[in-house]
């Protein structure tokens, strides 16, 4: 039954307060759900039945060589091309200015000519000074995994399947920190890409060239172990099924939050909305039975999670116990029916029983359950980032502004000893966002502009001393280094879900909460934090492979479980 069929509430009162959604401890529990862009791709892939060959894999022992992928949608059709070559232990990195790694790959529209094959393999090692063409959507850079990719190929090589219990601990063969489009290194922009462009919604060109390094990793692994072995094993569906894309994220994410607020509000708001719309369903027996049969596989898979949370997380066995416990409750409130639905009643005891990240889990899930709540917040994603000073507003108006939006703002106390303890910068020598300690670091000259609550409560002092009947033009005058925070506050006026509520040059923030928070927004699935500003995650873990995609397979995919290990091992 639909829930336009069944009894549903409105959700328009019942999105949560931003006071509670953005805190950075809740945005950075939140996880994947249906709108995140990487579901988005895979439901459109197979709703669509895209076809994905391989019209070139040609590489040696070490992996030296290149692969030409064609990828056919019902309009359009793209190519990928992969460089592959052995850069040697210890010699690739992770960071995104590094100029050694083991993949570089483009991603574009239409048939990869010889011609741009050749450009492009002369432009990517370039990194930040090469160029690419106006076809050209994504650039991006890898590596290979050494422990896993390696340990594949030799197991391959030797005639059997790769130990799945090691696997499990990552679940990557190839892993990305970048994809680069939207007009950098020359890329075609996003606002190019027409209304009936397959890969028109934002993220989608991104999260196709994980999808495809995916599907690269499977390629080279088995070239390799056959170019050792012609008697090679091929690495059997449910392992490849089980593998997704590693991507590395670090602190520079901070900054992307913050001055992306529009996008930030219409991301988190159409995720609530689908959220509100399905916790006011009165759910039936079938209802109730997917819920639990969803809940029992992310039980599962969090058993199975062997990553390491380092503290920065809640443990992976406590939120599999939390989500045990989800089950049992799940009975006696079926019984204590009351003026609100199940769903309300759950979530209600979720917030008050289980840790952030598990209460979120089953708002993923219960999302999951109804996949009509999605329906129209699609089209919502994709937003006007365009700002602009309302010169003739009144000083009287725009305090109105501050203390109904900005009372969090207000409230942090800057004067403590730790609250500037950093700033924020942008190496021009890197082209990384870098972490400064003021009064040790020289760069803070160049801070970047994410003390959203210093410039508010630095406004507000200003505005006190200032006549209300004054225009913003006026103030601004006098004041001009108040513009940006201005501009801001009038932009986003009305935005709920624009402004993270916390001060990021505190001693104590915590960047691991932004970084995870634009990881779910995104898609990633298993996340593993290296350092409090440094996470590792996995894409695409248990997504259909792409002869699955072309047959139009859309089974339930999240939350994976580890393949049977007896049946790659036998009994040994």
């Amino acid at each position: 039954m639909s829930t336009d069929q069944q009894q549903c509430r409105s959700p328009v009162n019942a999105l949560r307060d931003p006071s509670e959604l953005m805190q950075p401890e809740r945005l950075g529990s939140l996880k994947q759900t249906r709108l995140s862009f990487a579901r988005l791709l895979v439901d459109k892939m197979v709703r669509e039945e895209w076809q994905i060959e391989a019209s070139e894999l040609s590489f040696d022992e070490a992996g030296n060589g290149r692969a030409v992928y064609r990828i056919e949608t019902p309009s359009r059709q793209f190519s990928f091309v992969v460089f592959s070559k052995d850069t040697g232990e210890g010699e690739n990195s992770a960071r995104i200015i590094a100029e050694n790694w083991d993949i570089r790959a483009f991603l574009c529209e239409g048939e990869a000519t010889e011609d741009l094959i050749e450009q492009q393999h002369a432009e990517l090692p370039k990194v930040m000074r090469g160029r690419a063409t106006p076809e050209v959507l994504i650039w991006t850079r890898a590596n290979r995994s050494s422990r896993f990719f390696d340990h594949i190929i030799e197991s391959l090589a030797a005639g059997h399947q790769p130990d799945i219990d090691l696997l499990a601990t990552g679940g990557y063969l190839m892993r990305s920190s970048g994809y680069y489009g939207n007009g950098l290194n020359g890329t075609k922009v996003f606002k190019a890409l027409d209304g009936d462009h397959p890969l028109s919604g934002p993220y989608m060109a991104q999260m196709l060239t994980v999808y495809m390094l995916r599907v690269f990793g499977y390629d080279l692994a088995e070239q390799m172990a056959q170019a050792r072995n012609a008697d090679a094993a091929t690495l059997d569906a449910d392992i490849k099924r089980y593998l997704g894309t590693g991507n590395s994220s670090g602190i520079g994410i901070i900054q992307h939050v913050i001055t992306h607020p529009q996008l930030m509000h219409a991301w988190l708001r159409a995720r609530e909305v689908a959220l509100a719309r399905a916790k006011a369903t009165d759910p039936d027996d079938a209802d109730v039975e997917r819920f639990r049969a969803v809940l029992a596989k992310a039980q599962h898979w969090f058993t199975e999670d062997d990553s390491d949370t380092r503290h920065f997380f809640t443990d992976k066995e406590r939120i599999a116990d939390e989500l045990d416990q989800v089950g049992a409750r799940l009975d006696d409130l079926e019984r204590d029916a009351d003026d609100s639905t199940l769903w309300e009643r759950l979530c209600d005891w979720a917030g008050d029983a289980l840790e952030m990240e598990t209460q979120e889990v089953c708002h993923s899930l219960l999302i999951d359950v109804y996949p009509e709540v999605c329906r129209g917040l699609e089209s919502s994603l994709t937003v006007s980032e365009k700002t602009d000073i309302e010169p003739g507003m009144s000083l009287s108006t725009l305090e109105t502004l501050l203390s109904e939006n900005y009372q969090w703002a207000l409230d942090i106390d800057m004067s403590r000893p730790d609250a500037q303890h950093y700033f924020w910068y942008r190496s021009i020598e890197n082209e990384e966002p870098r972490l400064g300690v003021r009064g040790e670091d020289d760069y803070d000259e160049y801070e970047l502009q994410v003390d959203i609550a210093r410039q508010v409560q630095r406004l507000a002092a200003d505005l006190s001393d200032a006549d209300g009947a004054e225009t913003v033009a006026e103030f601004l005058f006098e004041h001009p280094g108040h513009r940006y925070i201005v501009e801001r506050i009038q932009t986003i006026h009305g935005l709920s879900y624009a402004e993270v509520r916390d001060n990021p040059l505190d001693a104590d923030v915590v960047p691991l909460h932004y970084i995870s928070c634009l990881k779910a927004i995104w898609g990633i699935q298993k996340a593993h934090p290296k350092s409090k500003g440094w996470v590792r995650g996995t894409f695409f873990q248990g997504a259909p492979l792409r002869e699955e995609v072309a047959n139009g397979e859309d089974a339930y995919w999240v939350y994976p479980p580890k393949p049977d290990r007896g049946k790659h091992w036998g009994d040994a």
